[in-house]
């Protein structure tokens, strides 16, 4: 019978594990966590130690784990080394009971000699990282159980599944809206960039430093050279150096897949854990790559020796750097693990690409070069830079030359700008140049990019936002939701996506901003490394978003809407205008005066919309005051403000309390004496007539926007299903079809003004 087990979360893990350990050892998967919060619930005890409920997922698979624990000796735990993987060991402990037989193990890397030499080394249970796991679990779970459904019932009107918010993903998700806005509101602006191109040999490109931002400015400066003399004014050489980049963390191997290789953060990881749990090579189940979360660039001194030897031995001494070369950690890097390497650097990408599939392939020849490319020499180019005078202007001309490609045999990377812009010779301090050919280019500023995938995972890293085994879920979740799209290798927030972070923004500021939630992160470093205690951290976050929940809880039940987005639609049935509301993931407009209308449009393109937030204190939103026309109060004379009753729009005097309705600009053509005023019918919708009714009877089906210049008889109103047309049916530009049917006489009292 065998004497010892070893449990690993991952069932491709265990198979390799099985190959190294033969009959010694059974080895066995947990399929990951055994134990989490409930899904059909909160979980949480919301009293002052927040106790969770955890629940078991799999009660037939610890059963089969108790089965196999039964007859052994010793159990060692040997899932990942982090925060999850502690949580997980510690919980089989829980499960399958008798504590005294379990022991620890960390595997950084699976190879045959670190599996017997971590064997050999077994620890204990951090519980400090296990603290940590719980306090972010539920953490999360008490933003994301409690916001989500707020989310639904505001903007849907009821609860379903498909919006959610979370603690990290909702920052990402404003990063990309903000970008978006930012983008949206940019004003480009004219710039010209001056060139000058000498008749040498060869031909010698030179640019004037900086840029001119006048028209004006470009004119005398042309002026100015014409009559110019050009001498030299320096020539100078340089020596330009390019370092090897640190060896890849969890975020700079997404960025750099992305970008190199076009892979998205998620699958990135898929394939890196399939690299790390191990590969059939020549019969045998080998680990390629360490642990590939983590974010230190820590590497171990039988690494780099390796390494290094491998260097002098393939590409001689020459490219070796003179000594071993390390990096230094960002503040607050969790040391625990080394950074992503080759588990055996001999390993070359071309040997074991028989092995692997196309991915697999791609994403351990980046690593693998990135990682040798580290105990490289520099790559060394030599710069020589020549001045230009002109007057009072300068022109410059570089150009670069490689002396020695060092790392960048393995690991290339972009030529510099001057590379291939050979200078003449004979150029020599005080010397006068050939007057040269005046180039000006004229260019806009562009607004940012929109951020991509690998661009989002940097934001959030520089941020401090995040852990390595979060990345590739928070930019992954919020595709899924429908929050961003991608186009191209670019990230396009939805309009769901803004409608989420506004009302975040407005009720939750906390859950999008990013100092809050580097310091939530800074906390849960603090819990692992024994600083903070876990009660203690969520009392602190519960104190500020409790009463917030209850805010929005509190105008929900009163029947309140505490967020609206208007558009620039008016609903057919009562006038009001429409809003934008959602039901599983997809967009439409209903009536913003919903429960007492409840007409609904498909969301037409194009369609503009202003954000209304009001806080649940200023009461029910459709009594909130819009921008209304500039139109005074006839009592009074103070300006008139726009506002949404049972019978549609009107104006209403925030002084004296005068109402009357909404004027079109457009006059009666039939009276001469009234003007064109909105006017709605419960049966009709919104229609537009005299102000002088009932004494004139001229009405509108639609929004008159001019008298008619054709006839001098009508008024031009916009048709929704004609266009543009005539009031006049006897006007060559009515149109082909007839005259356009008036709006039926509204029932009586249906112009009534009322109050909302």
């Amino acid at each position: 019978m065998p004497r010892d087990l070893v449990i690993v979360e991952s069932p491709t893990k265990a198979r390799t594990l099985a190959s190294y350990l033969g009959k010694e050892f059974v080895v066995v998967s947990s399929k990951g966590h055994v134990r989490d919060l409930p899904e059909r619930e909160l979980g949480v005890e919301l009293d002052d130690e927040f106790t969770p409920k955890w629940v078991v997922r799999d009660r037939k698979l610890i059963a089969d784990l108790k089965k196999k624990a039964a007859g052994v000796s010793r159990i060692y735990l040997a899932t990942d080394p982090d925060r999850e993987g502690e949580a997980i060991a510690y919980d089989l402990v829980e499960l399958l009971g008798d504590g005294d037989r379990y022991a620890r193990i960390l595997l950084h890397e699976i190879t045959p000699e670190s599996v017997r030499e971590a064997l050999g080394r077994p620890g204990r249970i951090d519980l400090a990282k296990v603290e940590a796991q719980r306090a972010r679990r539920i953490l999360d779970r008490l933003v994301g159980y409690q916001i989500s459904p707020l989310l639904s019932r505001v903007l849907a009107g009821r609860r379903f599944e498909g919006l959610s918010a979370g603690r990290v993903q909702s920052v990402a998700l404003r990063f990309i809206c903000d970008r978006e806005l930012e983008i949206q509101g940019f004003v480009p602006e004219p710039y010209w960039e001056v060139a000058a191109l000498f008749p040498t040999e060869p031909p010698l490109a030179a640019r004037l430093d900086g840029r001119l931002t006048a028209r004006e400015d470009v004119e005398t400066l042309v002026r100015d050279l014409a009559r110019a003399r050009f001498t030299v004014d320096a020539v100078e050489e340089e020596e330009v150096v390019r370092r090897p980049s640190a060896p890849f963390i969890t975020s700079t191997l997404q960025q750099a897949a992305s970008s190199e290789l076009g892979f998205s953060p998620k699958r990135t990881m898929q394939i890196a854990q399939s690299l790390y749990e191990g590969v059939a090579i020549g019969g045998e189940m080998v680990g390629l790559i360490t642990y590939m979360r983590t974010d230190s660039v820590r590497v171990s001194d039988s690494a780099i020796a390796s390494t290094r030897a491998f260097v002098k031995k393939e590409f001689g001494t020459k490219a070796l750097s003179p000594k071993p070369r390390h990096f230094r950690n960002k503040r607050r890097a969790q040391d625990a693990h080394e950074a992503i390497r080759p588990t055996e650097v001999g390993r070359t990408p071309d040997e074991v690409a028989p092995h692997l599939t196309p991915e697999q392939r791609k994403l351990y020849d980046l690593i693998w070069r990135r990682f040798v490319a580290t105990q490289m020499a520099d790559g060394i180019w030599l710069r020589r830079k020549v001045a230009i005078r002109a007057g009072d202007h300068v022109f410059r001309a570089s150009s670069s030359r490689m002396v020695s490609p060092g790392f960048t045999a393995v690991f290339p990377v972009a030529r510099l700008d001057d590379e291939e812009a050979p200078l003449p010779g004979g150029l020599a301090p005080g010397a006068e140049l050939s007057l040269p050919e005046i180039t000006v280019e004229e260019h806009e500023t562009e607004p940012p990019k929109r951020y991509t995938e690998a661009g989002i995972v940097r934001k959030l890293e520089q941020e401090g936002i995040g852990r390595p085994s979060t990345y590739a879920q928070i930019v992954s979740v919020i595709q899924d939701r429908g929050y961003v799209v991608r186009e191209g290798s670019s990230l396009r927030p939805t309009l769901l996506g803004h409608l989420v972070t506004d009302l975040l923004r407005l009720y939750f500021p906390e859950t999008v901003e990013e100092a809050f939630t580097a310091r939530m992160e800074e906390d849960l470093d603090r819990v692992q490394e024994g600083d903070l205690g876990r009660g203690e951290l969520l009392r602190s976050f519960y104190r500020w978003f409790g009463p917030k929940l209850h805010t929005v809880e509190e105008a929900l039940s009163k029947g309140g809407k505490p967020f609206q987005a208007l558009s620039d639609v008016t609903c057919p049935t009562c006038g009001a205008p429409m809003e934008v509301r959602v039901w599983r993931g997809s967009l439409y407009l209903g009536c913003s005066r919903y429960p007492e209308c409840r007409t609904t449009k498909n969301l037409p393109p194009n369609v503009s919309f202003r954000y209304r937030a009001d806080r649940v204190e200023l009461g029910d939103a459709l009594a909130a005051v819009e921008a209304a026309p500039a139109v005074p109060c006839s009592k009074c004379g103070t300006p008139m403000t726009l506002r949404h009753g049972r019978f549609g729009r009107y104006l209403s005097c925030p002084s004296c309390k005068t109402t009357s309705p909404i004027p079109s600009g457009v006059a009666c053509p039939e009276c001469r004496e009234g003007d064109l005023v909105e006017r709605f019918g419960k049966r009709y919708g919104t229609f537009y007539a005299c102000s002088r009714y009932p004494d004139c009877k001229f009405r509108l089906p639609a929004k008159p926007v001019e008298p008619c210049s054709a006839c001098g008889q009508g008024v031009v109103y916009d048709d929704p299903r004609r266009g543009p047309r005539c009031s006049n049916p006897e006007c060559a530009s009515h149109g082909e079809e007839g005259p356009a049917p008036a709006a039926r006489r509204p029932r009586r009292g249906a112009t009534k003004k009322r109050k909302s």
